[in-house]
């Protein structure tokens, strides 16, 4: 499985949260060269220089960088990354959203934007949950695909 890790922006002003920032993306990093997949890893654009160099230092040819999102992906994680959902849409596969430190999230009823977030993508809470769910991702994608295909189709907007 090909698997795009597109993280948030990781604009730091000092050490401290660069460390942060880093941290929590070289846990899912490792979390997802541990399974054997071929990971590209897309920094935003704002990110630090100091996160995305300390990135590649870890991983060195264990990941991809990718500048661009690579065309032919399996499954993109992020932590709240728009384009966890842009890439929903496009593919009309599920993303992964990864939301650590929480045990869950509820999204506001009635509001458009975060059913657009509920339909397409699936939340996880641990490096655990992020494991099970990419080991079940064939299930979960059957299970959100009619719902996205409804966002697209704008059935649902």
């Amino acid at each position: 499985m090909k698997i795009l890790y597109a993280p948030s922006s990781r604009e730091a002003s000092d050490d401290l949260h660069r460390n942060v920032a880093c941290g929590f993306d070289v846990l899912i990093l490792e979390a997802l060269v541990s399974m054997k997949q071929k990971v590209f890893y897309l920094p935003n654009i704002k990110t630090d220089k100091a996160v995305k160099d300390s990135i590649l230092e870890i991983f060195k040819d264990s990941i991809t960088w990718a500048k661009v999102a690579p065309k032919s992906i399996d499954l993109c994680v992020s932590d709240i990354s728009n384009i966890a959902l842009k890439y929903a849409l496009w593919t009309q596969n599920p993303s992964i959203l990864c939301f650590f430190g929480f045990t869950s999230v509820s999204f506001p009823a009635e509001d458009k934007y975060f059913s657009l977030i509920q339909s397409s993508t699936h939340c996880v809470y641990s490096l655990k949950e992020l494991k099970e769910s990419i080991l079940q991702y064939p299930k979960l994608k059957q299970e959100k695909t009619k719902r996205i295909q409804e966002v697209v189709n704008g059935e649902m907007i």
